[in-house]
């Protein structure tokens, strides 16, 4: 197992930008420089979508923690002890923070509120904006790192391959549906080629996964792309080992109603899939498409009427009990399971 470097390119672009922040900060001749590298260090996250929301998070909780301290020292400071005062300002911190939705920022609105009441209450009219000043110049060091000095590439290409390979199983699994009313099938190199595309561009998403692992942030949006990617692997290994089954099964002949009736169930099961795919590709990794999880019940509910009336035909009997005539009905039945139960778990990840 390869050991994790000690400096990570994510731990030399937060270094720089909290020492570029500071640096700015002292030009500007602002006071209490060291709240800029603070700002970095909690807004920069692993994409510019977690650094905008943990940057948001920051300014609203230096407001809030602003607004309590100076409304709260005014009324409060002079008739309650000061233990005290400390601490019914944090419990509003803690009651307002939650009412607004605030994750982390009421942590930071209770650091103000602490500040403010203990070290800078002499002096909060002044002290409250240059604070906010200095944050916000912090978050938008950190966003402007993360998103135009030094940006996150790796995980944007990850979340486009992502996309671009459920687009290339729609269309494989098209091609499948097609060749089935074409009574035909493609030669062996050509099913053999499909196959390691397929193979290799799955590998490839999880070599890349490595590389985006080392953007994300160790917070709940970090948690949850980890937690789809797991189960976009485990849905892929799935997928590539039915799709190797459809390529292994004979052609059948639509010599009977029954057999005519079961391949067109299994071509618009098929092709059901695909466009639920395309549908996957748009919204990746964000949530999936709604209604997308009943669409295939119809063409389930065909395929599964369709294999009852083939035991009714002779001839489709004859095919069907043979050593594999049965084998890709069954095989389209795992595809939708398997694609039912992934995105199933996808719209269950918070």
């Amino acid at each position: 197992m390869n050991a994790s470097p000690l400096i990570t390119r994510t731990d030399l672009r937060l270094a720089l930008t909290a020492g570029l922040s500071a640096g700015f900060v002292i030009m500007l001749g602002l006071p209490d420089p060291f709240y800029a590298p603070l700002a970095v260090g909690a807004a920069l996250g692993g994409t510019v979508g977690a650094t905008r929301l943990l940057g948001t998070q920051r300014v609203l909780g230096t407001l809030l923690g602003g607004v309590i301290v100076a409304i709260g020292f005014n009324t409060m400071g002079q008739a309650l002890p000061l233990p005290l005062g400390v601490a019914v300002a944090l419990g509003l911190t803690r009651i307002f923070g939650g009412s607004l939705g605030l994750r982390s920022g009421y942590k930071v609105a209770g650091l103000v509120v602490a500040m403010g009441w203990t070290v800078h209450h002499t002096n909060l009219a002044s002290w409250i904006p240059s604070r906010l000043v200095v944050t916000l110049l912090g978050v938008l060091a950190a966003w402007l790192a993360v998103s135009w000095i030094w940006p996150s590439r790796a995980l944007a290409q990850h979340q486009a391959h992502s996309r671009r390979l459920f687009g290339e199983i729609a269309t494989l699994l098209r091609e499948r549906a097609s060749l089935l009313l074409e009574e035909r099938e493609l030669e062996a190199s050509a099913r053999l080629q499909r196959r390691n595309q397929l193979v290799n561009a799955t590998l490839q998403l999880q070599n890349q996964r490595q590389e985006a692992c080392q953007e994300l942030g160790y917070d709940l949006l970090g948690e949850r792309m980890q937690r789809l990617w797991d189960l976009q692997e485990q849905w892929l290994s799935a997928v590539i080992g039915h799709y190797r089954t459809l390529l292994r099964l004979p052609v059948v002949p639509l010599t009977s109603p029954g057999l005519k009736a079961l391949m067109e169930a299994e071509h618009a099961l098929l092709q059901n899939l695909a466009d639920q795919l395309d549908g996957w590709a748009q919204h990746w990794p964000d949530a999936p498409p709604l209604g997308a999880y009943a669409a295939a019940g119809p063409d389930l509910e065909r395929l599964e009427l369709a294999e009852q009336s083939a035991f009714q035909d002779p001839l489709a009997t004859a095919v069907l009990l043979g050593s594999s005539g049965g084998r890709r009905a069954i095989t389209c039945h795992q595809l939708v399971e398997a694609s039912r139960g992934f995105e199933a778990a996808w719209a269950a990840v918070p």
